[in-house]
């Protein structure tokens, strides 16, 4: 349709428990020129939002199955309130005409300085020192010096840049990879390298830190296992802010405790909602892995949170009432994700 009908009120399903989206509903309704019905849940199980999804239209989500996409006969949009857009079941979609759009970019700031963050803690040593203050030892160990170390950044996104820019800032040299890298950019962010994906075992081999900003996607799912992670220096440092199944679980925990490379530092997961008390019954005690990896002493784990600040960027709104008020106009949505490349 060209235009909006007053009598016309496209239906929203809010399937997402994010407090970004629930709190800021009534922002998100003065954003609009429309007027949406949102659809919130009570429980949030697939059931129920199977059951509401039949004729919504938009489909708002941190994570959707495949049982609530099938039953949504009437949807045009399915809009991830974050950047990561692996728990969208994209084969569900092959032979619809449905977008998908993400956020990408709404936190790209308060993310990129936890990957810096950890990444000095690790150069520092700060978490080890601090314990040994806590314990009534002095730890002696040398930390690291930034200026004139190699930063390696996998993935050139909107995350990947901030990082850069941090990095710079220190007088890091950096290096980077993505899909399709210009020595335009490379030129106009100032680094000393930026390669595509065939200069993987070229990052690796020479930084010192690596930083994986990359989107989990069929062709980055599992990319470093055993042959990549012994192509680090032994004194370099990993930090994973992107996806835990980029590295492969078993091999990274092999890499760390036999002190292939010198340590980590990891803010994502390898079972899904560990973190979550809807997935845990009192009985459970949750672990993020299948492998102590988050007990090792050369190890910082954090549960996945960086992108969460005092300050609520209003990006992540902004682009859904954009998006929302797209759909209801008949026009294509900003931050559109490709279904084949699946970012």
């Amino acid at each position: 349709m060209d235009g909006i009908s007053g009598e016309y009120r496209l239906k929203v399903l809010i399937a997402t428990s994010s407090r970004t989206v629930r709190e800021g509903l009534p922002k998100l309704k003065k954003m609009m020129p429309i007027d949406c019905e949102f659809v919130v849940p009570k429980t949030g199980s697939d059931e129920e939002l199977a059951s509401l999804a039949r004729d919504v239209e938009v489909i708002l989500c941190v994570r959707l199955s495949a049982d609530v996409v099938n039953a949504a006969k009437k949807l045009r949009l399915i809009q991830k309130t974050g950047a990561g857009v692996d728990a969208i079941p994209f084969h569900s979609l092959e032979k619809r005409d449905v977008y998908v759009a993400n956020t990408s970019g709404a936190n790209a700031v308060p993310v990129a300085e936890g990957a810096f963050a950890l990444l000095i803690a690790l150069a520092k040593r700060i978490i080890p020192r601090h314990i040994g203050m806590q314990e009534g030892i002095i730890r002696r160990e040398r930390g690291i010096q930034l200026k004139g170390k190699t930063l390696g950044i996998l993935g050139l996104g909107s995350i990947g840049t901030e990082v850069a820019e941090r990095g710079l800032a220190f007088g890091m040299k950096v290096a980077a990879m993505k899909r399709h890298p210009s020595e335009a950019k490379r030129e106009e962010l100032g680094l000393t390298f930026l390669g595509g994906p065939n200069d993987l075992g070229h990052i690796l081999e020479t930084s010192d830190f690596v930083v994986i900003t990359l989107p989990l996607t069929p062709e980055t799912r599992g990319l470093i296992g055993e042959k990549e992670l012994k192509m680090m220096k032994k004194t370099a440092y990993l930090v994973n802010i992107a996806r835990a199944a980029i590295i492969q679980e078993e091999p990274l925990y092999r890499a760390l405790k036999e002190k292939w490379i010198a340590g980590a530092a990891l803010d994502v997961w390898y079972i899904p909602h560990w973190w979550d008390p809807k997935w845990l019954t009192a009985e459970t005690k949750a672990e993020p892995s299948r492998y102590p990896i988050h007990k090792l002493e050369n190890v910082i784990a954090t549960p996945h949170n960086m992108g969460s600040t005092d300050i609520r960027s209003p990006k992540t709104l902004e682009i859904i009432a954009e998006n929302i008020t797209r759909i209801a106009k008949g026009e294509a949505p900003i931050n559109q994700v490709d279904k084949a490349l699946q970012y």
